[in-house]
């Protein structure tokens, strides 16, 4: 009976303990039934990607190019320079250039032909012709608002003579620009040369942004230095007088800011049309000097100094082709242009050379000024 007692007893305990290791089994089936089951790993290949073809990727638009209308937030200037992956953000020009050089007060002379009360007066030209020369460029973007850097060298040097042959035409009287007297007859050719050295560098801080889906305007401020070197040779003979001869130079520098626009347009592709602008205003130095020779006398022309305000202006239009190459990596564009340059107050040669007369010593002559034109082929390469 006490045995059956004790049993009773038990029982709950026993009962409590099989329902706990019950729960337990349960919990342990089930989350070995919830756990993933895991296939083998196998090694995975490295992949190897150009980042510059992500980078083209990312982008909807070639930057320096036409865009769409939605490829950009409106109302911003946005970049539009050339934006070349992975290098230097450098780029270097080289341009040849073939351009005439146009002078003020150059000319040889007038001369009288005729006889009687018909009389003709003809100014004899000095003509010039087109000479070759260079453009040398090193530009780099700045990662400030993206504004560039572009520093160009200018060379061009030229030699020019005429001849004015006697035998042409009977004068009556011969007025040379570059000499002191009228004189009569001339008994041998008339010969003038001109040299023009132009060594010019431009310094710029401009910075390329988006007008419209194909008009990118690149505005610029810079500083401008020039050295011009000008000499002019006159050489004839009279009846009368016998020898004349001229020697007068001008050498010239200025420097100064210098302000302007780039635009290109894009009509199809990488081609547009493009126009540049600028305008310097430099402090600028001349000094003329030189020598004479009438006969048996001759002249020393003392140095002449003159500091002044120059303004040059310059003007090219022109067409042009340029694209990407290498996921991006270089780029290249080649151009043609029609371009002009004036230089204001240049030839102070003049000053002694039409000032010799007693007629014109008293007169303000106006110091002539330089004009360059011609043609422009340049070429760009951006790494």
């Amino acid at each position: 009976m006490r045995f059956f007692k004790k049993l009773f007893l038990a029982l709950p305990i026993i009962a409590l303990a099989l329902m706990f290791l019950y729960g337990r089994k349960q919990d342990v089936s089930k989350s070995l039934k919830d756990e993933p089951k895991c296939d083998k790993v196998m090694p995975v290949e490295p992949i190897t990607c150009d980042p510059c073809a992500d980078e083209v990727q990312k982008k909807s638009y070639s930057q320096g190019y036409p865009i769409c209308e939605n490829d950009l937030p409106k109302a911003y200037n946005a970049a539009a320079r050339i934006d070349v992956c992975g290098g230097l953000d450098t780029y270097i020009t080289a341009s040849f250039i073939y351009w005439e050089s146009l002078s003020d007060q150059i000319d040889l002379a007038i001369v009288e032909t005729g006889a009687g009360t018909e009389r003709t007066l003809k100014i004899l030209k000095f003509d010039t012709e087109y000479e070759p020369g260079f453009k040398v460029g090193l530009g780099t973007h700045f990662n400030h608002d993206n504004w560039d850097g572009y520093v160009q060298y200018t060379r061009l040097h030229q030699s020019e003579s005429n001849t004015f042959k006697t035998g042409d035409e009977t004068q009556t009287s011969f007025r040379p620009f570059w000499t002191v007297s009228t004189f009569g007859n001339v008994v041998a050719d008339t010969k003038a040369s001109w040299r023009m050295d132009l060594d010019k560098v431009d310094v710029e801080l401009g910075r390329s942004y988006y007008v419209g889906t194909n008009l990118i305007f690149r505005p610029l401020l810079g500083l401008d230095v020039h050295w011009l070197d000008q000499k002019y040779n006159f050489d004839s003979e009279v009846a009368t007088t016998g020898i004349l001869n001229s020697s007068i130079k001008n050498d010239s520098w200025g420097v100064g800011p210098r302000f302007g626009l780039n635009m290109n347009w894009f009509f199809y592709k990488g081609f547009k049309l493009f126009g540049n602008l600028a305008i310097d205003l430099m402090f600028a130095s001349n000094e003329a000097s030189g020598s004479v020779t009438q006969g048996v006398t001759n002249y020393s022309l003392q140095k002449y100094k003159k500091y002044i305000v120059r303004d040059v202006e310059e003007g090219a239009i022109g067409f042009g082709w340029g694209s990407y190459f290498t996921n991006d990596k270089w780029h290249f564009d080649i151009s043609a242009a029609y371009e002009i340059q004036r230089y204001s107050h240049t030839n102070y040669m003049n000053k002694y050379s039409q000032a010799f007369s007693s007629n014109f010593a008293t007169k303000q002559i106006k110091p002539g000024d330089l004009f360059l034109h011609g043609l422009t082929v340049t070429t760009r390469f951006d790494f």
